[in-house]
């Protein structure tokens, strides 16, 4: 990979492995097999991001009240050249739902509004052309489960044109619009619905949309880095400049700045991942704690609910402003967001208390691939360390090291001009490696046997526990690992030199 600009900026704002924890408890960061795989997902994550030649990506990963690793990757512009970090600021587009949602159901908890009342009680300028048929009206209910058969847009091209029209103009527009189907008929995700659900927070509190979630949520949840558009003072350093798709030569030009005006309550947001890892926090304290803080614990299990599912069980499954992902059988509640220049992906496992927070400034990578990749890389050695920090047999057990250190053979190898470059790491018991250049990391790993009587030399276990072909290092005068070969094939040591 040489000295891609992914690795000087990570030497440059040195990644970190713990930002907050419980009280008096050991982070799950110092557990050996949690610090290695972290390792292997941090080289891991910085090949993807040079491979897709992204300017910039913030990540965080949380466990209940402790961020167990937050870092940023890359520049937050290519001509200034700010080192992106876990503050770094990226618009988290429809992300923005969770909070524009979260706002509706506090007017609803305090009885200031009804979720099944029609949204033209609180809002006497919403008309639009209704569909023979419909038996019931546009409902708050049915629009934060994205059901209410509105469309998907003001009929105004904002996306194509990256040009978004004030409230003003989205209410004039809207009157001349048409619902696509009746509510609960099908699913159909809507912006517009959402920009009317941050109109009704606006109405019923007498509060303008921007001064309400502060006040309301961002403030007591002390998410500083967070706006409800884009603070485009701080475009290029704090906030991160938005990249437009590779063209044909690879290359990617700027968008310009915009602010979403009237669309900011459906995708408005900015925020860091830093300032997201309070949010998730705050939903695991509240679902644990129960009571109330923000919402009421009930209501935001009412939120993170099925209240839509596709009628044969195999489409769209929403909750109240909330989305779940479905990967490998589980269910993860959160949202994506995607707007021009931004990606971004806010995923949680409640049962596990965990969460996975990944950001890009580019359209064409995927930050909820990453975040899944990153869970199945990490989750498991995550949730063992949880559970061994409260079992002393269990935290004995799992800190019980190796009576051999593979640490020399740590290091990433490589063939130049492949793309086989392989992480070996040693997590305190056990040599393991995964694949770079991969979209799976966790379905690369590969675990080795000492051979003995042998130095150097391992052989690979099958997943049945069996063994494989064998794989040796070639060490130094000084017992450093130079290459490692297998199946006649050597890859060499990325930072090795000789004679070093």
């Amino acid at each position: 990979m040489g000295q891609s600009r992914f690795r000087i900026m990570l030497a440059a704002s040195a990644a970190f492995f713990v930002t907050t924890g419980p009280l008096g408890a050991a982070s799950l960061a110092d557990d050996p097999k949690v610090a290695a795989k972290l390792k292997a997902a941090q080289l891991w994550l910085e090949a993807t991001l040079e491979h897709e030649a992204v300017p910039a990506a913030s990540v965080a990963i949380v466990h209940d009240q402790e961020v167990i690793w937050a870092d940023g990757f890359g520049v937050a512009s290519l001509d200034a050249g700010a080192p992106a970090t876990a503050d770094t600021r990226y618009s988290v587009c429809s992300i923005s739902k969770l909070f524009t949602s979260i706002g509706a159901m506090q007017l609803r908890d305090a009885g200031a509004l009804n979720l099944d009342a029609p949204v033209g009680a609180y809002l006497d300028w919403f008309e639009i052309g209704d569909i023979d048929g419909a038996e019931e009206p546009v409902t708050l209910r049915n629009i934060l489960s994205h059901v209410s058969g509105l469309p998907r847009e003001t009929d105004i091209p904002y996306w194509t044109e990256v040009d978004f029209p004030d409230i003003e103009t989205i209410r004039t527009t809207v009157t001349t619009q048409e619902k696509l189907y009746r509510p609960y008929d099908y699913f159909q995700y809507s912006n517009l619905g959402m920009t009317l659900v941050g109109e009704t927070v606006a109405a019923v509190s007498g509060r303008g949309f921007d001064d309400y979630m502060r006040e309301e949520i961002l403030e007591p949840l002390g998410m500083a880095q967070t706006t409800t558009d884009h603070p485009l003072a701080l475009r290029g350093g704090d906030f991160a400049v938005g990249y437009k798709a590779r063209n044909g030569a690879g290359e990617r030009g700027p968008f310009e700045g915009y602010t979403m005006k009237g669309v900011a309550a459906a995708a408005g947001f900015v925020s860091s991942v830093n300032d997201l890892s309070k949010f998730a926090r705050w939903q695991f304290r509240l679902r644990e704690n129960g009571g109330e803080e923000i919402l009421k614990a009930t209501t935001l299990r009412e939120m993170q609910r099925v209240h839509w599912i596709a009628p044969d069980f195999d489409g769209v499954a929403w909750g109240l402003g909330f989305a779940t992902r479905r990967h490998q059988g589980k269910t993860f509640w959160g949202h994506g967001g995607y707007c021009p220049g931004y990606r971004s992906e806010f995923l949680t496992r409640p049962e596990d208390k965990l969460a996975f927070i990944t950001m890009v400034n580019v359209n064409d990578v995927n930050p909820r691939e990453i975040a899944f990749a990153l869970y199945d890389l990490v989750a498991a050695d995550i949730k063992a360390a949880a559970e061994a920090r409260d079992n002393k047999d269990g935290k004995k057990d799992r800190k019980k090291k190796s009576k051999r250190d593979y640490s020399v053979y740590e290091g990433v190898y490589l063939i130049e001009g492949y793309d086989w470059h392989t992480y070996f790491g040693f997590d305190g018991k056990t040599l393991f490696s995964i694949d770079l250049y991969t979209d799976n990391p966790a379905g690369s790993l590969s675990e080795y046997a000492p051979v003995e009587g042998e130095d150097h030399l391992f052989r690979r276990k099958r997943e049945d526990g069996s063994l494989a072909e064998t794989v040796r290092f070639e060490v130094d005068k000084d017992g450093r690992a130079a290459r490692v070969w297998r199946h006649s094939i050597y890859l060499t040591r990325q930072d090795y030199r000789a004679g070093r």
